[in-house]
């Protein structure tokens, strides 16, 4: 194995992506081309990654034109899917989609392992078999896995040095490691490094498989005398029970994942092949063919869900998840139906084309066919235009925090539709949607800008300058939290009934309203917390100032005085 590695081309291959990650690490700290459009950035970044990366892990000495043929168009369509999950994030102001990146790289790293065993296979030139699958994948993932503990150990030790050398006040070493143009390609020579090493260990990764089957064998029968217990109390307990855990689809779910991941990795040699005693065989075959009542209790629950709420990002993933792991289940029941003990033939060809299924299904979800961030919003919006839902019951805080681009988009639609009708509707979506940019947000906010964004009640000749001033400086704007981001009401009203105004300020956003009473101490205004009581969830009081609902309430109990110990009652309940 160590003669058929192209060193060279591995080593060659780790110095030209170490190059182009400092580049791109560069703009991105300079906030400029590539990494001040992410359409560029996301697609170069996910070129630049995945195409060495993948190459260095499966290349040889005698594959590596026909590599590249399968490698190559593979590596560009993730960069061009790249490129859309990049566009997800516009407008760059107004918008943050983390977790869309988040979910494209784990998707991206599921989709290039499944697509690289059947590269090997097709280079190979050998029948697909779910067992030189099986091997493959195992191989890759371990190597993948070896390489990066490798690459951390390796940074550890160099920090570790880096650190003794500080101790003798010798800090060059420490400066170095902090040089992208020196870690980065440090970085990447090590994992080529490593993968020439692990590759070279022709037994390393089947000795670590091998133990790790053999362990998931002891683990099967378990698991399997798991799901007969909760199948055999299911209609006694009733499945409400279920979902009142809140997570019931998913425990069902994760039950049968692991039930399948064990089968698949214990029974994937001869189709003959009893790893198991009879008894045992029997039960985990009888448990297999069992597994499509995990996917129709899955389905209900999430019928149920979906019927009540509509669908959501997190839904149309456990939707995904019941169909791909539906279609595995009532596969392998078909096989044990037809071929019982010989069923295996079947499982072969079911997880050949499962993989297939599971390798595109990857690729899509970060495509506009299969935009989940999308078809939560057509879905939400639709309950809203049927009466299922009312505008002040809405959860449009989902459309900001989970929705990225597509919620924008719909709240932005939504804006415009109700604009003249739900003026308090409208306030909540335009504080969701506040401009974050660094280079574009107002960078500090004037006292005249904070006077005309303010309500004042009865009328602002009421309030002296020097008061407005000090609210003013008692407020802590930023790029995180702008000035439209709140609403904020100045009232002037006798509290305490000694015939002079007292002063309130309200500052008031989507999450919280908060209220300060104002007061001047003869030498500057001094500010004092409010409790605030907002049963209904107001968010919008700038309706009922101008309507002039405000009064004051005499409390249902005076407070309690101790010495200088001061006790109030509020209505809060004690649990």
């Amino acid at each position: 194995m160590d003669n058929q590695l192209p060193k060279s081309l591995m080593i060659l291959l780790a110095v030209l992506q170490g190059i182009a990650l400092t580049l791109l690490y560069r703009s991105l700290e300079a906030a400029t081309w590539p990494a001040a459009d992410p359409i560029w950035f996301t697609s170069l970044a996910t070129f630049v990654i995945s195409f060495p990366l993948l190459t260095l892990l499966a290349v040889e000495q005698g594959n590596i034109k026909k590599l590249l043929i399968y490698l190559l168009p593979f590596c560009l369509l993730l960069s061009l899917l790249g490129a859309y999950i990049g566009s997800e994030h516009y407008p760059l102001a107004f918008i943050d989609n983390d977790w869309l990146t988040a979910t494209f790289v784990m998707t991206s790293l599921v989709a290039s392992f499944k697509a690289l065993m059947y590269i090997q296979q097709f280079i190979d030139k050998e029948a697909i078999h779910y067992a030189q699958l099986f091997k493959l994948s195992w191989r890759n993932f371990l190597l993948f896995i070896e390489c990066w503990l490798f690459v951390l150990i390796f940074w550890g030790i160099l920090n570790l040095g880096a650190a003794l050398f500080d101790a003798l006040d010798i800090e060059f070493f420490t400066t170095l490691l902090r040089k992208e143009w020196f870690w980065i390609p440090t970085i990447t020579l090590a994992f080529a490094f490593a993968s020439i090493v692990f590759r070279s260990l022709l037994n390393a990764e089947q000795s670590i498989a091998t133990l790790l089957q053999v362990l998931i064998k002891f683990l099967l029968p378990v698991l399997t005398i798991v799901s007969f217990g909760f199948l055999a109390t299911l209609p006694f307990a009733g499945l409400e029970k279920l979902w009142q855990t809140g997570r019931g689809t998913s425990l069902v779910l994760w039950l049968q994942l692991l039930t399948l991941f064990f089968i698949n990795t214990v029974y994937q040699q001869a189709s003959l092949q009893r790893p198991y005693n009879v008894v045992l065989h029997r039960l985990i075959i009888i448990g297999v063919g069992l597994l499509p009542i995990y996917s129709l209790i899955a389905a209900y629950g999430l019928w149920l869900r979906v019927d009540q709420y509509g669908l959501s990002v997190a839904r149309c993933w456990a939707i995904l998840m019941c169909f791909l792991l539906a279609c595995f289940s009532f596969g392998y029941l078909v096989g044990i139906i037809k071929k019982r003990d010989a069923w295996l033939e079947v499982q072969n060809k079911v997880n050949i084309g499962m993989g297939l299924i599971v390798l595109v299904s990857m690729l899509l979800v970060n495509s506009p066919l299969l935009n989940f961030q999308r078809i939560a919003s057509d879905s939400q919006i639709a309950r809203l235009n049927d009466g299922k839902v009312t505008l002040e019951e809405f959860d449009y805080n989902y459309f900001a925090s989970n929705l990225g681009r597509q919620g924008y988009l719909a709240m932005q639609d939504l804006k415009a539709q109700i604009k003249n009708s739900h003026p308090e509707q409208v306030t909540i979506i335009e504080r969701m949607y506040v401009n974050t940019d660094f280079k574009t947000a107002e960078k500090s906010t004037t006292l005249s800008e904070f006077i005309a964004h303010s309500v004042f009640w009865p009328e602002q000749e009421v309030f002296s300058d020097e008061l407005i001033e000090a609210v003013f400086n008692s407020m802590h704007f930023s790029n995180w939290a702008p000035l439209h981001s709140y609403s904020f009401y100045f009232v002037a009203i006798d509290l305490n009934n000694d015939e002079q105004l007292d002063y309130v300020f309200i500052d008031e956003t989507n999450d919280f309203t908060n209220a300060k009473l104002w007061s001047h101490n003869g030498s500057k205004w001094q500010q004092y917390y409010m409790t605030t009581d907002n049963p209904d969830q107001i968010k919008w009081l700038k309706s009922l100032i101008n309507a002039n609902d405000i009064s004051v309430e005499q409390p249902q109990y005076n407070h309690l005085r101790v010495g200088d110990a001061v006790f109030k009652v509020t209505n809060e309940i004690e649990n």
